[in-house]
């Protein structure tokens, strides 16, 4: 598809300055929102789609979880290899569908600024296929971004709620959900953080 072909290029082509922005904010201060609900001690398998520099890849690896991480932007994905060694799986994917994904249920998927880059019509098919990656009591935490972007990309219009009702619809269920500033300090960019989870 066209458009996020375009964005994929954008982090291909731009990978070594997204690569240091990436790595200037560690794992626990990006995602301070989250991390006091989960209970990795309970978990085996992780997800990171969109996983771009690796650096949260690396992180739930030293957690003790095995790690898979996505990423359709081959420079990127290059960089996060680098940094990850074989402690973490690479493949090369991309939303909505994750076809290269079979026989594996994860305990934790993240995805991580993703969602702006897919349409209505994609988030609900995303949605849909990570609840059918998702483990019998495992743990989806997606990261909404808002505010535009003044370079190449192209974002799509995210909404929270519709997002709760889409999760909720397949069985899922809010566990945690917070809203921040931007970790990089740009005024017109903020972020909301929901946590799902697939309780029996």
């Amino acid at each position: 598809m066209d458009k996020p072909n375009r964005n994929i290029q954008f982090y291909n082509d731009n990978a070594e300055t997204l690569f240091k922005q990436y790595q200037s904010i560690d794992f626990d201060s990006a995602h301070a929102s989250w991390l006091q609900v989960v209970d990795f001690a309970s978990m085996h398998t992780a997800l990171d789609v969109g996983a771009g520099s690796g650096r949260d890849a690396l992180a739930l690896h030293q957690k003790g979880l095995q790690v898979t991480a996505v990423e359709p932007a081959n420079e990127l994905r290059r960089k996060g290899l680098a940094i990850t060694g074989n402690n973490v799986k690479w493949i090369r994917d991309e939303m909505p569908s994750l076809n290269k994904i079979s026989g594996v249920l994860y305990d934790l998927i993240l995805v991580s600024a993703l969602w702006m880059h897919l349409n209505t019509a994609q988030q609900l098919q995303s949605m849909k296929r990570l609840y059918s990656l998702l483990s019998d009591n495992g743990v989806l935490i997606i990261t909404l971004r808002y505010g535009t972007f003044d370079d190449n990309r192209i974002g799509f219009n995210v909404d929270k709620d519709r997002l709760i009702d889409e999760a909720n619809s397949l069985g899922l269920s809010v566990l945690h959900q917070n809203s921040e500033m931007d970790r990089l300090n740009r005024s017109d960019v903020s972020w909301e953080t929901v946590v799902l989870t697939r309780s029996l």
